[in-house]
């Protein structure tokens, strides 16, 4: 029998593998909760995955910005939030 451990993140009552699972067919597993937190966790949440894929659209409609300066693109970002 293989054994196999493979990383993720729970969240909501859920695992989420972070890497592919080789298995194609129903197995047991044993999942072991680990207490250090991945950076990668983010990736995973609603707010962040909505955020990415309204970055995607704008990128390939080409909805993106530019400035000449990181004080520059701040303002921008600024005025953007209220309305300007």
């Amino acid at each position: 029998m293989p054994q196999l451990a493979i990383n993720g993140i729970y969240q909501d009552g859920k695992i989420i593998p972070t890497e592919d699972i080789p298995f194609h067919k129903p197995m047991n597993v044993i999942i072991v909760f680990t207490t250090e937190e991945s950076v990668e966790t983010r990736y995973y949440q609603d707010d962040w995955q909505i955020a990415e894929k309204q970055a995607s659209e704008d990128y390939q409609t080409g909805n993106i910005g530019s400035a000449i300066s990181i004080d520059d693109m701040f303002n921008k970002i600024v005025l953007n939030i209220h309305g300007n």
